[in-house]
């Protein structure tokens, strides 16, 4: 008897023989689809978690296998898939299942930042090989003149921002998140592992660093200051003063408050 379509597509992608296949919609909208699997394996009950992204926003599906063999802070990969451009189908990528786990803004969000640099550090012989699968180098002033590009109308922070920008530029260049959340960062058995990287680039990390800050204060309601400035500092060997966090923090704000602007005029 022949499997059905779900339960062959799962034994191939794992490689396996499995049973009791069956799947659930977690989320759906215009940026991605995401379902979790159940399945039987060995006489185990197990479930993975299968993404589906549009080809035109598929950074993640050729990023994350390779930053996956790279470093265990990421979700491990089981399998993806790119269509061929004539097929009318969505990039997706098979990953272990943490959807369920916890936000690491729970505990100490240091561990977040010790992840990242974990992430940044595995990655930082291969920029060729980053750019090649996408990952675009967007340095602090490109970001803000993407952003001012993007404003729908002169802002008083405009100067100060390309200010900013400069006043980072001495900065190194590395793997960037470019959504840093709470969300994004989870409590896994083996420690944080950071999901979501259809937003990443080469550029600074300090920014980075004041996303995950400005969310923690929203998250868990304590502002921690610049401790993740000068802890990032600590780690990676560079001195972060209070003037540079200020700059970062006003990269981010203005490259938000672009963004919002761009959804807003679009109708988002």
């Amino acid at each position: 008897m022949s499997q059905d379509p779900l339960t062959a597509f799962v034994a191939r992608s794992l490689r396996a023989d499995v049973s009791d296949v069956r799947s659930e919609l977690v989320a759906k909208n215009a940026l991605m689809e995401v379902e979790r699997i159940r399945f039987s394996q060995d006489g185990v009950a197990r479930s993975l978690a299968l993404k589906r992204v549009p080809p035109e926003d598929s950074l993640e599906v050729q990023l994350l296998p390779f930053l996956a063999r790279k470093t265990d802070r990421v979700p491990r990969v089981l399998s993806r898939g790119i269509p061929p451009p004539a097929v009318p189908a969505w990039p997706w990528v098979m990953t272990e299942d943490v959807l369920d786990t916890t936000s690491a803004c729970h505990e100490d969000p240091r561990a977040i930042v010790l992840t990242k640099v974990a992430i940044e550090r595995a990655v930082s012989a291969d920029g060729p090989a980053l750019n090649a699968l996408g990952v675009k180098k967007m340095t602090p002033a490109d970001l803000v003149e993407r952003a001012l590009e993007r404003a729908a109308t002169d802002r008083p922070l405009d100067a100060e921002a390309r200010a900013a920008a400069t006043a980072l530029s001495h900065l190194p260049t590395v793997l960037c998140h470019g959504e840093l959340a709470c969300t994004h960062a989870r409590l896994t058995a083996r420690g944080v592992v950071i999901v979501e990287w259809r937003r990443a680039y080469l550029g600074c990390g300090l920014l980075d660093i004041a996303q995950l800050s400005d969310d923690v204060r929203h998250f868990t309601g304590a502002d921690p200051g610049d401790s993740l400035f000068e802890f990032y500092g600590e780690l990676t060997g560079n001195t972060v003063t209070k003037e540079m966090a200020r700059a970062t923090r006003l990269v981010v704000k203005v490259t938000r408050a672009g963004n919002t602007d761009q959804n807003s005029a679009e109708g988002r």
